[in-house]
């Protein structure tokens, strides 16, 4: 016999493991290998564990999610062709449990989208049981991600207990042998404890059945879940109502209040518990309505009275005129056009800003001007308040948003940084920082504290200046909107953008979320309201299409959602 000399391969391994000190060229291993019979007890216990008897362990990644796809199928419809019922019964409770496994192992190797693609194709007909797993197992982004899904996390690392007759055994295995299904045979393996039923307890469980229902033949899906397997009316209620489940929520109503475009409003907001109503005009003018049954009753300040008339004075009042005083208010005081203004909640108080460089705080008591602040150089074109009311934001043509207290009449902060003026402002839910969108279409997030710039969003090709910003609940997330006719969503941990909802014919004016971080809102300046869902199956695919509302406004103003979580517009007709 020829001996073949090493290879340059075979050289350098046995180098390596020379050097390393795992061979010894002058030594034999003469020393006995002795184990003793606690430690083998322990290699026994987990070989049994790990493993099982005359099989085959392959690796649980899915590689091909077109041959998943078909694998199932075959499965699928070959366990609901059998003609024995006890067969078909035992065999139908792993349809729901492989095809889980299945998609926690798809999603190794794959995308979300087409892994979730795949999960809705495939789902038969559930009961409530297995609908939150299904849910949760939507929200999973990456296979590492199971430790923040209880659920799932128990779901696959607890195998599934199944008690399969010997028919059942032999007709699965002959035919997972003869389709060559190489897919099904790892979750098999690894994820089920199959218990194999003596003929005693088939006997025992044949009386019990025959006893409780000896006419039906059913099926059964998920556990102990059963519906008569020949009843297609009853399949195809079921079907329906998990397509229905499936499906997001209608939208919510959509409350409009309207003013006329010949009175020059500019800017609108509603008080989040909807009793009042402002807006400001060219005039520098801004107007508080009494919404509903609310009328306003204020304790009037001195400098209202310019005028008094006296008993000899015989002119008639007309009391239409003082109803109508009652519902609205003129605040007097800006010097030219008013561009946005704010309630703070839990207060009796008004926030307006103005292109005359100055914001004003207003008193809903007497409707007086309690303080001016002065310190931006141009005209201020937004403001917003803090969580608890403590601070307040200011966006301004000078490049630059500033933070005040009420308390004191100059600012305490001032971001430096956009390129171009700063458009709007917004606070994070929990206070600490604030994000700006400017025209140089970026959006920058500023810490209160310090002042200092931690994180630049947006910079897009595509992406126009940005207009409006918003927050989601869980503070999480920012939704901004702009010349660009898109919403973006970012993530605030990462700095990158996550969805690009498009659909408008105009530029978007304002974006808002939930209360319950569901639902992103945004107002177009041509009247149209758009809804878009993320809590559904189309989100984790990334193919989101908006709900539509085609309001009679020729332009909107602004769009919010209450504390009742309603969303309320204000917008101007001509």
């Amino acid at each position: 016999m020829e001996l073949l000399k090493p290879d340059r391969v075979t050289e350098s391994v046995l180098s390596y493991f020379q050097n390393r000190g795992y061979l010894h060229e002058n030594s034999n291993y003469t020393h006995p290998l002795t184990v003793t019979q606690e430690e083998s007890s322990r290699y026994d216990d987990a070989l049994r564990a790990c493993s099982k008897k005359n099989s085959i362990s392959y690796t649980t990644t899915v590689r091909d999610i077109a041959q998943a796809e078909y694998q199932f199928s075959l499965l699928k419809s070959w366990v609901r062709s059998l003609r024995e019922h006890q067969v078909r019964v035992e065999l139908t409770q792993l349809i729901m449990p492989i095809l889980c496994h299945l998609y926690l192992d798809s999603l190794a190797l794959h995308s979300k989208a087409s892994c979730a693609k795949f999960l809705k194709k495939m789902l038969p007909p559930m009961n409530n049981d297995w609908l939150p797993l299904v849910e949760q197992l939507l929200t999973v982004h990456n296979s590492e991600d199971l430790a923040s899904h209880p659920q799932v996390w128990y779901f696959r690392h607890c195998k599934c207990d199944l008690k399969l007759s010997p028919c059942s055994i032999s007709a699965l295995r002959t035919f997972l042998t003869k389709n060559s299904l190489h897919i099904l045979i790892p979750p098999l393996h690894s994820y089920f404890d199959v218990t194999i039923l003596t003929e005693d307890v088939l006997n025992n469980e044949t009386d019990t059945d025959e006893e409780t229902s000896k006419s039906t033949v059913e099926t059964i899906y998920g556990d102990g879940f059963y519906v008569p397997y020949k009843d297609k009316t009853m399949e195809e209620l079921l079907r329906e109502i998990n397509n229905k489940r499936m499906q997001s929520t209608p939208p919510p109503p959509l409350l409009v209040y309207r003013g006329h475009k010949a009175e020059g409003i500019v800017c609108g907001r509603v008080s989040s518990e909807g009793r009042l109503a402002a807006t400001g005009d060219h005039k520098s003018q801004v107007r508080v309505w009494g919404l509903g049954e609310t009328k306003l009753m204020p304790k009037l300040h001195p400098s209202y009275f310019s005028s008094v008339q006296l008993a000899v004075d015989t002119k008639l009042i007309d009391e239409s005129l003082a109803q109508i005083e009652k519902q609205n208010w003129f605040l007097r005081g800006h010097s030219d056009t008013v561009y946005d203004l704010s309630f703070i909640s839990d207060t009796e108080f008004l926030v307006s800003v103005s292109f005359d460089t100055t914001m004003r705080l207003w008193s809903l008591n007497d409707f007086s001007c309690t303080a001016v602040y002065r310190g931006h150089s141009s005209p201020i074109w937004g403001v917003a308040i803090s969580p608890i009311s403590n601070y307040v934001a200011t966006a301004s043509q000078d490049k630059t948003a500033r933070v005040w207290s009420l308390e004191m009449t100059y600012p305490l902060r001032i971001m430096a940084g956009h390129l171009n003026d700063v458009t709007c402002v917004k606070f994070h839910p929990n206070g600490s920082y604030i994000a700006t969108g400017s025209v140089d279409k970026t959006v920058r997030l500023w810490s209160v504290t310090d002042g200092n710039m931690v994180r630049v969003m947006g910079g897009l090709q595509n992406q126009g200046a940005v207009y409006s910003l918003a927050f989601s609940p869980n503070g999480q997330y920012l939704a901004s909107g702009g010349d660009d006719k898109s919403v973006w969503i970012w993530d605030i941990a990462t700095g990158s953008v996550l969805f690009q909802l498009a659909g408008q014919e105009k530029r978007v004016v304002s974006v808002d979320w939930s209360h319950d971080g569901s639902t992103v809102a945004a107002a177009c300046y041509d009247g149209v309201v758009l809804l878009w869902s993320l809590d559904n199956e189309q989100a984790c695919t990334g193919d989101i299409t908006s709900k539509t509302y085609h309001t009679k406004c020729s332009t909107l103003l602004s769009l919010q959602y209450s504390q009742k979580n309603t969303l309320v517009a204000v917008g101007v007709q001509k």
